[in-house]
């Protein structure tokens, strides 16, 4: 068999039921990336509108990303409540206040609203992978969290086009992306009608085998718990420095609007392709290996970004460095988070290791404002929190479990040294 024949062998293992669940759940996927990324492409004119220095932006940010922590308590739901019924809602919230987020009048409505978007967006993340998790072949999961990493990205992507080459240009307001999110109303009103509820969530529901949610802080599962969140957390301080690359582009690399969303979108769209190949690799390399590897390749991207590379070409090819590691690391780590905790706690612990991300992100937002103002600027800020992902490849390496081509049942609990990562 060729290399590409064993790269698309895990595709090989889905049911035309799969497949279809996937095209439902990747729709949702496009429309959270693009929502959960506006920020990105038009944080300089959201600065000026609201008369922000990158210091004070960096602080505002780390307000709207503490959104998703309360997605702890309303992912739970879905536990005794099901994926279907919470996923829907979810949809319908992030939309609600991402058009409200276009009529913000300041910058303290502006963060109130995007704290609201993101509580649903962070739900919507953690069931989409948990109900791939729960619904895929064992040897064909990695593949499905590539998948849905995939149409994220393609969502941010289209936004960052439609941002950098369409409205910048003729002078259209930034407002406009976040009022384009409406009609993703009628993927909730499509998905109401055609998505089914989890098959192992049923069995559950039909025993009536509800786990208390203390349990997940009880052996065996609160090993799991304590590292997938640490790893979550030293992993998303870089965040900051992924949020201001446009800005940076502009303001330190003086290249103008379009050309800094152009580079955006080239890096990306060549990386775009690592995360399917990422997945299914981790289902034939194992998790840690394909995690540990790109984790280490996105670092030495991201110090290449910052303090090497200055004309278009170099910041071109740093940031695609930058984003391959990213997108290669993504859907073999994060596949942690719902792989070893138990169909009754897998949406609560996938959640939580989420909140614990967004620790992280609002540390790194926190620390990179305090750090702009004391340093010599971004560059340094970014390359004190580098060291964040520098310490989690080896706490991977050593500490996680290998789960890659096991049933989520045999490694969901006391059959793992347990732990995860969102």
């Amino acid at each position: 068999m060729s290399r590409l024949g064993k790269l698309l062998e895990p595709a090989r293992l889905l049911e035309p039921s799969h497949w279809q669940l996937l095209a439902l759940l990747g729709w949702a996927s496009f429309f959270e990336g693009y929502d959960l990324n506006v920020v990105i492409f038009a944080l300089p004119h959201i600065r000026h509108s609201f008369g922000l220095s990158q210091s004070s932006a960096s602080l505002w940010l780390s307000l709207l990303y503490l959104g998703a922590l309360p997605a702890i308590f309303v992912a739970r739901r879905a536990d005794r409540h099901g994926r279907r019924r919470v996923l829907l809602v979810s949809i319908t919230g992030y939309t609600i206040a991402t058009a409200a987020t276009a009529v913000a009048p300041t910058i303290g409505a502006f963060a109130g609203f995007q704290f609201a978007a993101r509580l649903f967006l962070a739900t919507e993340i953690s069931l989409t992978w948990t109900v791939i998790a729960e619904e895929l072949p064992a040897g064909a999961r990695g593949f499905g969290f590539g998948f849905l990493a995939t149409l994220d990205i393609l969502g941010a992507g289209f936004g960052s086009l439609l941002y950098g080459v369409v409205l910048a240009p003729l002078g259209i307001s930034w407002r406009w992306l976040y009022g384009a999110a409406v009609p993703v109303l009628l993927v909730a009103v499509w998905l109401r009608r055609r998505l089914p509820e989890s098959s192992r969530y049923l069995r559950i529901a039909e025993t009536k085998a509800w786990s208390r949610w203390a349990e997940i802080a009880r052996p065996p599962h609160l090993r799991s718990l304590l590292l997938v969140c640490a790893i979550a957390f030293l992993i998303n301080l870089t965040t900051q420095a992924q949020v201001f690359v446009i800005d940076f582009f502009e303001s330190q690399r003086h290249l103008s609007t379009s050309a800094a969303n152009l580079i955006l979108v080239a890096a990306g769209a060549l990386a775009i392709p690592v995360l399917g190949i990422a997945g299914s690799l981790s289902d034939r390399l194992g998790r840690k290996a394909v995690g540990c590897g790109f984790l280490a390749a996105g670092v030495t991207g991201t110090y290449l970004l910052f303090f090497i590379a200055h004309g278009a070409p170099e910041l071109f090819g740093a940031l695609a460095l930058t984003y391959v590691g990213g997108f290669g690391a993504w859907p073999a780590l994060g596949a942690y988070g719902t792989e070893l905790f138990p169909t009754s706690l897998r949406a609560l612990g996938n959640s939580t290791a989420g909140a614990a991300k967004v620790m992280g992100q609002c540390v790194g937002f926190v620390a990179g404002g305090v750090l702009i103002a004391g340093t010599k600027g971004l560059s340094d800020a970014v390359g004190i929190l580098a060291l964040g992902p520098l310490v989690a490849i080896p706490v991977v390496a050593l500490l996680l479990p290998e789960t890659s081509g096991r049933d989520v049942d045999e490694t969901a609990g006391a059959g793992v040294p347990a732990v995860a990562l969102s």
